[in-house]
């Protein structure tokens, strides 16, 4: 919904227009044209990692904008109407309830087991014959991490694998704090989460507050957490983009025994943080594959 600019308006307008895929662009431009912030469309295209979890085959080629109900709306479906006549494209119209949009996706959001016990709850959800402690209860809100993603999944189990119970814990740009608060669950001594999104910080703090733990939360980057703190264990769920620049600066945050889980990495580019690793003297003691996926444990 933030896509028109206007969230105070309860109730949207979905306009599709299907068309040959080369004429996109254009029909893509006619909505901007009415004031949209950004539209939602398809190509006709294969979506493919890092795009998509899995390969999705494409559909029908459409561009689709979402406008607010109120005055004008009748007017602008009329302009669409006969530019669609014009092109041959063809028009739909459904009117979407912004509570529904809002909170539909739950549905399909469940539970997730993980080894040793834990689960992964949904806040508005429950689970029977589970422990407070082994649940990480979750509403990730707009920000990334569910646990079903299996960059998460893996980056879970690999911190249930080495344990943190008693360690000094970084989870760096942590999103919902899925990741913190596993950490937090098995006792790590002290966890800091970063995240420089806003939107995903105020999920992060939510979160926390749910599950009762005590993290230490910074809104920045890495250069915001206090220069003393050394970690016994990182937590870097980003992409390689990001985790290939940043390795050489979280090097004088760790020390001879600590261990950085490296997850978000596209099969493809493995070699390539192998390598930042490795030329800087540090070495990869685990990789997993998963769905085309890599997660690795690295040491300085």
């Amino acid at each position: 919904m933030p896509w028109v600019g206007n969230d105070s308006s309860p109730d949207y307008m979905a306009i599709t227009c299907f068309l040959p895929a080369e004429e996109a662009e254009v029909a893509a431009q006619i909505f901007l044209d009415f004031g949209l912030n950004g539209i939602e469309w398809e190509n006709g295209e294969v979506a493919d990692s890092p795009f998509t979890d899995i390969p999705l085959a494409p559909q029908q080629p459409f561009v689709r904008g979402y406008f607010p109900c109120e005055l004008g709306l009748e007017a602008i479906k009329a302009q669409l109407d006969g530019l669609a006549q014009q092109h041959g494209w063809k028009i739909t119209v459904e009117h979407v309830r912004t509570e529904d949009w809002a909170n539909n996706w739950k549905q399909y959001y469940q539970p997730i087991y993980l080894s040793r016990g834990y689960v992964v709850v949904p806040a508005w959800q429950s689970v029977t014959q589970v422990d407070r402690d082994h649940q990480i209860i979750l509403d990730p809100a707009m920000a990334f991490g569910t646990g079903s993603h299996p960059t998460t999944g893996m980056c879970m189990e690999e911190i249930i694998n080495i344990d943190p119970s008693g360690l000094r814990v970084l989870d760096l740009c942590s999103g919902s704090g899925i990741l913190a608060i596993l950490a937090g669950r098995m006792k790590a001594q002290e966890i800091w989460a970063v995240e420089p999104d806003p939107v995903a910080y105020r999920a992060l703090e939510a979160n926390i507050s749910l599950n009762g733990l005590k993290v230490h939360t910074v809104l920045g980057t890495l250069q915001d957490v206090p220069r003393n703190k050394i970690f016994d264990l990182v937590l870097l769920n980003l992409i390689a983009d990001i985790i290939i620049p940043e390795w050489p600066n979280l090097l004088s945050r760790l020390h001879a025994g600590s261990r950085a889980i490296l997850s978000g990495i596209v099969w493809d580019r493995r070699d390539e943080v192998i390598h930042v690793v490795e030329d800087l003297g540090g070495h990869i003691v685990e990789m997993i594959e998963q769905d085309r996926w890599a997660m690795m444990v690295a040491v300085p």
